[in-house]
Formats: structure tokens, sequence, C-alpha cells
């Protein structure tokens, strides 16, 4: 039994809706079942995917009352994040109470679009009638802190990939402090090495590849592509972090965790301590639950204890917009029963019924009178109100964009001064040290093309092998400084003459 203070639930159901995969939690056991149905008695939640909402840390006045929060949350949400007015999105937030000030407080706020939310979900509304909560997947992780699985201090990075999305997430002591979808979801991963691969294998047996034997693969054919596919990713997740550390003003990411719906994926961790140097576990917790099954996804295990604390009151960020039907009384339908059979009683007694019913509508019409009169002050005080936020909000509005032209304006001159000072030399002083390391190696250029901070350089040689000692030699040399990528060395069958177009990024 569930119970959690509610003697009336019997189980907790959690939903993968974007697999169709199903769990159930009841005497501390948490086991799969193969198909949903309705009961009142069971509480529904699910997960959304980082991929299918927005994530944002957002400021508000502290003077502003408890009952204008919601409304005021909403329209800085809109302005700050650019959203399309003539959407009604589904926002949610919960306050960051270590960041407030005595002006202002701030609240990480989460958005979603409703025709996500029905396409992801009327499916499994149609089976389970309802969904009592629909989660923001990384929010999820806090659990774990509250569990005591982890100690709640330091910043802590939890990278989780699943097969159409993927994630980071940062908690500091244990709170919620920032998270991003990734473009590198299991499916983009297979896409990218079969590119790399050359050509495609197949699907299922790559799947199999990373979950049974991971990035430490037998298969040496494989190997080498699996280095470089995931050396890109953690380069990516880097540059990620470097734009977290500062926008939180992070000093330093103490620990980080790495896992995927499917299980450990063997060698993750290695590559995240190599290209993020930072101490790597898997992302695979004992959340102390009975299972049937040797791996369960982490967010199944975290998705019931979120639910336990709502069922017993606290409050969760939730995007649901399939709530349970109201009670009998509470329907429409009901109410027009019960009103169905009063009359017939009252039928029965024509005398009574008819004193019960003139007294019943003066009754009702009083009521009404004064709810009329009362909603016809509050229309009018509303007109009044939002005429004059109107106003506010164009006067604003003008400011913003004035300040905005003015700073985009500056950004720009900026920009080119650097551009000029920095990194024309920096590209000019590298290019021309290329020249020298070239000539140690009977190398040639034909031609540079200069693209942002990048260029690439048409290289010719008699031999393919000094063409590839002079790569190794470039990244050998310029360690952290530069990367280097050459899709192919081609062989001129006229003249004998190696080639290959070697693109070089300065980081």
């Amino acid at each position: 039994m569930v119970d959690q203070g509610n003697p009336n639930l019997q189980k907790i159901i959690s939903i993968n809706a974007y697999k169709n995969e199903y769990y159930q939690f009841q005497n501390n056991a948490l086991q799969k079942i193969e198909k949903l149905s309705y009961d009142k008695r069971n509480f529904v939640v699910s997960t959304l995917d980082a991929k299918d909402f927005i994530s944002s840390l957002i400021e508000i006045s502290v003077n502003i009352p408890p009952e204008d929060l919601q409304d005021a949350i909403e329209l800085k949400a809109y302005d700050d994040l650019g959203l399309d007015q003539a959407v009604e999105y589904v926002i949610r937030f919960i306050e960051a109470p270590e960041r407030k000030t005595d002006k202002l407080r701030y609240f990480h706020v989460f958005v979603a679009e409703p025709e996500v939310l029905h396409e992801t979900f009327d499916s499994v509304r149609e089976q389970v009638k309802y969904i009592d909560y629909i989660y923001p997947k990384p929010y999820l992780i806090q659990n774990i802190y509250e569990k005591d699985i982890l100690d709640a201090y330091g910043v802590h990075g939890f990278l989780y990939f699943q097969k159409e999305d993927a994630f980071l997430a940062l908690f500091k002591d244990g709170e919620y402090l920032y998270s991003k979808s990734l473009k590198y979801s299991f499916e983009n991963i297979y896409e990218r090495f079969c590119e790399l691969y050359g050509e495609r294998v197949d699907e299922e047996a790559f799947y199999d590849m990373l979950q049974n034997e991971g990035l430490k693969t037998s298969n040496f054919d494989y190997q080498d592509q699996l280095m470089k596919l995931f050396s890109e990713i953690f380069l990516y997740v880097n540059d990620i972090l470097i734009y977290a550390k500062r926008a939180f003003d992070i000093e330093k990411i103490d620990m980080f965790y790495a896992g995927s719906e499917s299980g450990p994926i063997l060698g993750l961790n290695e590559y995240a301590h190599t290209y993020l140097g930072i101490e790597s576990n898997d992302f695979d917790f004992d959340y102390e639950m009975e299972k049937g099954e040797w791996y369960i996804d982490q967010f199944h295990y975290l998705s019931v204890l979120e639910a336990i604390k709502d069922i017993e009151g606290e409050e969760s960020p939730n995007f649901t917009l399939f709530f349970r039907p109201p009670p009998f009384v509470a329907r429409r339908s009901g109410q027009f029963i019960i009103t169905t059979i009063a009359t017939v009683v009252l039928a029965l007694s024509l005398p009574v019924y008819n004193y019960t019913y003139d007294t019943y509508v003066k009754i009702v019409n009083e009521k009404l009178t004064k709810e009329e009169k009362q909603l016809n002050e509050l229309v009018t005080s509303i007109k009044r109100e939002i005429s004059s936020l109107e106003a506010k909000k164009k006067d604003v509005l003008a400011k913003i964009k004035a300040e905005k032209d003015l700073f985009e304006k500056k950004k720009k001159i900026l920009s080119a001064i650097y551009d000029k000072k920095v990194n024309y030399p920096m590209k000019a002083k590298t290019i021309v040290s290329f020249g020298n390391d070239m000539s140690k190696f009977n190398v040639k250029v034909t031609k540079i093309i200069d693209e942002d901070n990048s260029f690439t350089l048409s290289l010719y040689s008699t031999s393919e092998k000094k063409i590839t000692q002079f790569i190794k030699y470039l990244t050998d040399k310029y360690e952290r400084k530069i990367h280097t990528d050459i899709e192919k060395i081609y062989k001129d069958e006229k003249t004998g003459i190696y080639q290959g177009d070697l693109k070089v990024t300065v980081l």
C-alpha cells in the first residue's frame, strides 16, 4: 500500500511517455508493467525531457505581493525569454532562496508549449485518464541529496544520455542550479558514428555494444571512431560547463556523474575525467527499493521519490494539463443528477416544493445580483489596471529597445577592435609557425581559407606519411591551443602527389 498520508492511494505509477515504458511502486518495490489502465487509486507521474522545455533564472522585485507573484513571473518570463505573445505557455517555477538580496528574489523558471505536452502525453492520458504530475526531468536529481545518497556540499555535474535526448545538469549544495539539453542523444550519437565510420552499421547492434562493452569495445574497427566521437562530445560538454561556471560564478565543479537510461557506459568516466578535469562516477545509485531488473532508468526511482513528497503535501514544478476529474458532486453531470433527484422528490410534495423553490429562487437572485455588482466593480478595476500596465510596458519596452540598440552597436565596435588586435595577429602568427613546421616534413600548402576562428590548409606532399607525421606533430606541439581535423588524404594518380584539406580551429 502507498498510503503516505492518503489511504485512498494504492500505487504510484511512473511513466516514460517517450519510450512507452511503465513502472509501478507498491510495498517498496518498483516493478515494470506492460500495460496501463485507469484506476483512480493510482497516483500517476511522468517526466518531460530537457529538450521539450526551457529553463532559466529570472529576478523579481521583493516588493511584489504573493498574490501577484505568478503573474509577475509569467510576464517577466515572456519578456526575458522572448516568448511568442500569441502562445499561452505552461510556466512553472521554484525559488532560489540562496540568491535572494535585499531588493530581488530569484526563481528557476520552466517553460513548455501546450502543443508539445499534448503530443507527448495524449496517448498516455487516453489509457490512465489523468496524470497527477509531469516533472521537468533534471529537477528530480535533488532527491538524491534529500535521501542522503550524496552529500549536499559543493557543485556537482550530472550527464545523462537517452535515446531521444541528453542533458547536463548542475546542482550546488544539493539545490538545482542549471540544466541544458544536449545535441548528443543516443540517436544522434549513432548517426554521427556512422558518419565518422563511413558506412551505416546496424543500429540495435550499436546500442547493444554501448550497453555491454561501452567505449572499450573489442571491435578495433569501431574503437578509433568511438574515441573521436566521445572526444568531440566531451569537448562540447566542456564548452557548456565553461559558460555555466561564468554565468553562475562557479569556481570549480567538485564531482561529475555520467550515465544513461540504459545503464552505466563503460569508459565514460575516464573520458569525463580526461576532458573535463573532474573526478567522475557512474550516475547509478541505490534508492533502497526492491526491483526485478538489473537496471531501471534512474528517473523512475526519482519520480517515485518526488511523488511521495507530493502525496505528503509538498509542491513540485508540475507541467501536467491532465488533471483528475473532480468529485461527483462537483461535476456538471453530478449536479444535474442531484438536481433531478431533488426535483422528483419535491414534485411528490407540491406545496412544499412550491414554497421551497420560491425561496430558493429569491436567494439565488439576491446572490447573483450581489455577485454581478462585485464582478462589475472587479472588471472596471482590472481594466484600469491593464491600461496602466500596458502604458508602463510600452514605455519600458521602448527604453529596453534603445538600450539594446546601443549595446549591439558598442558590441559590434568592440568585436571588430578585438578581432583586428587579437584574432588576426594570432592567426597570422599561427600560420607562419605552421609554415616553419611544414618545411621540417617537406609538406607544402597550395591554399589557405580563413573562417572566423579557424582556417583550412590545402596540403600536398610526395608522401602520405609525411602529411600524417606533420599533423601528429602539430597536435602534440600545439596541444590545447588548436584542434585539427582532416577528412582524408588522397593521391593524384597522374602526378603521384598526396593531397588533403586540414581544418585547424584555434581554441
